[in-house]
Order: C-alpha cells, then sequence, then structure tokens
C-alpha cells in the first residue's frame, strides 16, 4: 500500500513539472486531473480546471476531445478557448488510457507560440553554429581578395616611387582594387545575412544567387579540408522568385553540409542543379458548380547531390525528425534537415530526397514562384 501510494505521488509530481499541459478526461469528458501547465495555457488556476468538460475549452467544430481520444492523434494549431475568451493556439496530443476496468483520456499539449520561438531559436543556433563550421572557408574567401588588394597596392606605390607608372597601368590597379574589394565586401554580405536573426522576410531575388552565396560560405573549406569537388549547373533563363533570401540560403548550407558529411574520407562530387519545373498538365476544379481550366502554379527547383552512400530506406522516413542523425556523438546535432524542411514548407515548397541510381542521394527542393 506504502509502495503504491508513493509510486502514486511520484507520478503526481512528475506531471505537475514538466512544461507541457496535460488534462485527463474521464468516460465523460470531465477532467479529472490538471497540471500547472495545462493551467498556465489556459489562464487559470489548476483546481480551477478540475470538474469541468473539456468541451469548455474545446474548439466547436471538432469532435469531443473524448471521441478523438479513441485512438492516438495528434494535431497542431488547435485553438483552445480561455475563460476571458480569448484562444491559444496550441499543438495537442491526444491519448487514450485503460486499466481494463476504467478508461480514460489524456490530453497534453504546448502553446504552439512557445514552440514557433523555440524553432526560430533552433533554426538561429543552427545557423551561427554552421558558421562556425565554415570558418575556415570564409577566411579563405576573405584573405584572397584581401592579398590582391594589399599586393596591388605595394605594386602600385613600388611604380609611384620609380616615376615609371603609365595612365593605363594606373587605370588596371584601380580596376583590381575595386574589383577584389567588391568582392570581400560581397563576402562580408553574405556572412551578414546568413548570421542575422530576423523574421521571414519575403522579397524578390534570385535563386542563382542564393546558390552562390551558400557556395561562397563552403567551397574553400570543402575543397582544401575534404578533397570534395563541388559542380554547379544553374539555368541561366531563371527569372526572379520571391523568398526570404538568407533563409533559403540556410536550406542550401544545410544540404550542402549535409552531403559533405556523407561523403567518405577519399572525397567525391557535389553537384548543385537550379531549373524551371516544366509546365504541369492543366487542371479541371468545380467551382460553383462548373467546372473551370486552372493554370498550375509555376515552380522553380534546384538539388544537391553527392556521391556518398546514400541513405538505407530503413531511415528514410525518419531524416527529417529533430535530433535524428546518423553521425558519430558529437559531429552533429540532427536539426541541419528538420531546419531546412521547415524553412521550405513556411515557403509553401516542399523538399524530397531519393537515392541516386549509380550511389549516393539527391536532394530536390521545389518553391513556388509566387509575386509581390
Amino acid at each position: 500500500m506504502v509502495e503504491t501510494q508513493t509510486t502514486t505521488q511520484y507520478y503526481d509530481h512528475l506531471k505537475q513539472n514538466i512544461a507541457e499541459g496535460v488534462l485527463v478526461l474521464d468516460e465523460q469528458g470531465i477532467v479529472t486531473s490538471a497540471n500547472r501547465a495545462a493551467a498556465a495555457i489556459l489562464g487559470c488556476q489548476p483546481d480551477e480546471l478540475i470538474g469541468r468538460a473539456c468541451d469548455e475549452f474545446w474548439p466547436q467544430d471538432l469532435p469531443p476531445a473524448r471521441q478523438i481520444g479513441l485512438q492516438e492523434s495528434q494535431m497542431t494549431g488547435i485553438p483552445l478557448k480561455q475563460p476571458n475568451g480569448h484562444t491559444i493556439p496550441v499543438n495537442i496530443t491526444i491519448t487514450p488510457v485503460s486499466d481494463h476496468i476504467t478508461s480514460s483520456t489524456m490530453v497534453s499539449f504546448t502553446s504552439a507560440n512557445d514552440a514557433e520561438h523555440i524553432n526560430e531559436a533552433l533554426a538561429h543556433t543552427q545557423r551561427l553554429a554552421g558558421i562556425g563550421l565554415l570558418t575556415a572557408s570564409v577566411a579563405h574567401e576573405m584573405n584572397t581578395p584581401l592579398s590582391i588588394i594589399a599586393a596591388t597596392c605595394s605594386n602600385l606605390q613600388h611604380e609611384v616611387e620609380g616615376n615609371n607608372l603609365g595612365m593605363e597601368q594606373l587605370l588596371k590597379y584601380v580596376e583590381m582594387i575595386e574589383q577584389n574589394a567588391w568582392r570581400a565586401a560581397r563576402i562580408v554580405e553574405v556572412l551578414r545575412n546568413y548570421s542575422y536573426d530576423e523574421e521571414t522576410q519575403m522579397a524578390v531575388t534570385d535563386l542563382n544567387m542564393i546558390i552562390e552565396d551558400a557556395l561562397t560560405l563552403v567551397r574553400h573549406q570543402f575543397y582544401g579540408d575534404y578533397n570534395i569537388e563541388i559542380e554547379a549547373d544553374l539555368a541561366q533563363n531563371l527569372g526572379t522568385i520571391v523568398c526570404d533570401h538568407n533563409r533559403i540560403t540556410q536550406v542550401l548550407v544545410n544540404l550542402l553540409l549535409n552531403a559533405r558529411d556523407a561523403m567518405n574520407t577519399s572525397g567525391g562530387i557535389i553537384r548543385v542543379k537550379s531549373w524551371i519545373e516544366p509546365p504541369q498538365t492543366r487542371i479541371l476544379s468545380r467551382v460553383n458548380g462548373a467546372l473551370v481550366d486552372t493554370q498550375p502554379r509555376e515552380e522553380y527547383s534546384f538539388s544537391v547531390s553527392d556521391t556518398g552512400p546514400g541513405i538505407a530506406p530503413a531511415i528514410m522516413s525518419q531524416i527529417f525528425e529533430p535530433f535524428f542523425t546518423t553521425k558519430p556523438r558529437g559531429k552533429g546535432a540532427g536539426l541541419g534537415l528538420f531546419i531546412a524542411r521547415r524553412i521550405v514548407e513556411q515557403h509553401d515548397g516542399r523538399i524530397i530526397p531519393e537515392n541516386n541510381f549509380n550511389g549516393g542521394v539527391t536532394f530536390t527542393v521545389t518553391l513556388p514562384h509566387k509575386k509581390l
């Protein structure tokens, strides 16, 4: 008896102190237990929830939670009603619970707003971690134009002192300094944009420029430290696209780092490609009882392919899960693909992995050609 009582107290303490809101419903959908997190999300005290029908908080356009809970279900962005009349979006898991005598339903939920903030923090942290991993490559990128500028200035000074500098040579030196100064400024801009933490900023941009930005961050490190060549095949007929330039750059960097880590120590080739998706067959949709010929949306795609071993079919469905990784401990947090898919979905796009026939894997990202 004492052992059972101690176990019950332990689980009650555990339930009260977890960050996720938990409600337990009886067979009639009445709240029999609630933890502090659930009360905080719903804007009341835990004892104010006991004895109340879950339908008081539940959206009217959904079946009752007790009915949904006949089997385990997950839902996102469900607006629960607070006692003050306000609603709060939550991500919910509903789980049936039975002890062979009575049956109940456990409703666990987290604030969707809090989850979004956590995801944003994870994305920013992962972006900064990426910069740390690419420091050597970025330093090399910066060192090249700065070295050319320094050498050109030294030659210019030497020829001025020797009084043998002609106008043609002077203009050539000035042009070299200007070109490499702009190149250095461009590298700084790419770094600044990539590391900057801000809300999604949709704007007209160039998809190929996004790809070039990502390659700027990785090219030298991949070739120098990993013996990996990067081949780019970018469509020249791409128009502008509306997206968040910095976040799609992060998607590219994540896919490139993932491809790098998939290669063995002897190196390999990463191929980056961009193209316009071929027009789809027109779709007949019924609008107000009539068939309407609708134009499918125009889409742009880019892909990252590697020559590694590919992805085992058994784990293909897991690779986008947060913190899932096949890398050794300390070599990756398992967030790169999770964040990449999240960013792509925020852009109403899709990301598809596929093993190559001759080995390796290709990740293809497709984005709609939106207009502001």
